[in-house]
């Protein structure tokens, strides 16, 4: 894992317990190569049913293949993201969209798609 990877999850791992989401690092699941991978980060109920495997524009993390299950999405971010600003990551949760139940939702989700 790089330096900006490292950030990048360090943020995530804030937004978790600042905006009450469960964050998984690393997380592995199998790709569309069939084999397991190692991704930097799950972002459970987030973009998909199970949640958004994350990795990072022009980092090593960028070449993780495709999850081969549909309920994950697969979010490549750019480095921005290595600094925790809570109203982005909102945003970005927000358009990734929540999966969960709705008594699961957290307070601030608004639903919001940027699209």
């Amino acid at each position: 894992m790089t330096d900006t990877e490292a950030r990048v999850v360090a943020a995530w791992k804030e937004a978790a317990a600042d905006l009450g989401i469960r964050f998984t690092s690393p997380f592995v699941v199998a790709a569309q190569d069939g084999r397991s991978h190692e991704y930097l980060g799950l972002v459970h109920q987030f973009g998909r049913r199970i949640g958004a495997v994350i990795s990072v524009l022009h980092e090593p993390s960028e070449q993780t293949p495709r999850p081969a299950v549909d309920e994950y999405y697969w979010s490549i971010l750019g480095p921005a993201y290595a600094r925790y600003e809570r109203q982005d990551f909102i945003d970005t949760l927000d358009d990734w969209q929540f999966f969960g139940s709705d008594a699961e939702h957290p307070s601030w989700y608004s639903g919001k798609s940027w699209t």
